[in-house]
């Protein structure tokens, strides 16, 4: 028998791929915030991870693996360098999830552009003469900043050109003729171009380069309407630094956070308490038509790696695993 550990419960569809499987021998877990047992990891060939952490130790103690599936693209929570370097790839669900995410970072633009939330509150308390006091503004004719032009960036564009919006992107590892080619106008140097959008948009892996990369200096030049959108990964804005400023220089803008840097977050936190804050639970990816695919897509890699017949596109660690001559 072949072992899978699955951590977090998927799609009853992607289920019911593995259990079609006779030689498959499935551990799940379906706790999001209970830690895996070792002595479970230990043994498995496969793991398809949606909730939790694999640290660099505890893979030197999986002897077994053959393939990790993550329930995502992001892979902050797994060594995958680690993995590659012993032949084991990581893989990923693809563009599954860009839509959903892309629909979420307009809802919240809309969101905050509109004041939907404070006047359905002004509604059901009876203030109908909240209509006179606030300014809504439009997205048609105001400027977005790219930050990563990925699967999601580029279905952001795509959504945010559909409302006249005018689209800046910064991504250093897209050649400037795809961006010009894709109708949007590239950027060498964000910062230079900071204090002229309306919005800003982070579409970046969580890295060390990327951490806490919206502190003071930034938000400091950012218009006094703008508003920030983060749902990406917690950790690339300074939250201190975004209360401050949205509480002075930016109290006219605001932000749309999916992503947090503790989750789930102390609500004492004095961005809790701001109006011009939008949250979403880092739910963005989680419509119901996502999470289908994303349970079916990551099912399949499973298989697909435990018979070596994975799709090259999709594995994560693909430079790491060539980089020790494993075949991809």
């Amino acid at each position: 028998m072949t072992k899978l550990v699955i951590a977090g419960k998927i799609h009853a569809d992607g289920m019911a791929l593995l259990e079609a499987e006779p030689e498959l021998e499935i551990e799940l877990f379906e706790d999001p915030g209970a830690d895996l047992p070792m002595e479970s990891l230990s043994t498995a060939d496969a793991l398809l991870i949606r909730y939790g952490v694999i640290t660099p130790a505890m893979a030197e103690e999986m002897p077994n693996l053959k393939v990790v599936s993550r329930h995502g693209v992001g892979c902050d929570n797994l060594p995958t360098a680690e993995l590659g370097a012993r032949g084991v790839p990581v893989t990923i669900v693809g563009p599954v999830n860009a839509v959903s995410v892309a629909e979420q970072v307009l809802a919240m633009m809309m969101a905050l552009t509109k004041k939907i939330i404070p006047g359905d509150a002004a509604v059901r308390e009876g203030n109908w003469n909240y209509r006179n006091t606030v300014r809504m503004s439009d997205l048609s004719g105001k400027s977005l900043l790219l930050l990563g032009f990925g699967r999601i960036g580029r279905e952001v564009a795509r959504r945010a050109a559909a409302f006249d919006m005018g689209v800046r992107v910064h991504d250093p590892y897209v050649a400037d003729q795809a961006v010009a080619e894709a109708g949007y106008d590239s950027v060498s140097d964000w910062r230079d171009v900071l204090g002229e959008v309306d919005f800003l948009s982070l579409h970046l892996p969580a890295t060390p380069e990327t951490m806490g990369l919206i502190g003071v200096d930034e938000l400091s030049v950012m218009k006094p309407t703008a508003i920030l959108i983060n749902a990406a990964r917690g950790g690339l804005i300074d939250e201190d630094a975004l209360a401050v400023a949205l509480q002075g220089p930016l109290a006219s803008g605001g932000a749309g956070l999916d992503c947090l840097l503790s989750e789930p977050p102390d609500v004492k936190h004095v961005l809790f308490s701001l109006p011009n804050v939008v949250f979403s639970p880092h739910s963005a990816a989680l419509s119901a038509e996502s999470m289908r695919a994303m349970g079916v897509v990551s099912a399949q890699n499973v298989l697909a790696g435990l018979k070596g017949t994975l799709d090259p596109g999709l594995i994560f660690n693909a430079k790491a695993l060539q980089e020790v001559g494993h075949a991809i």
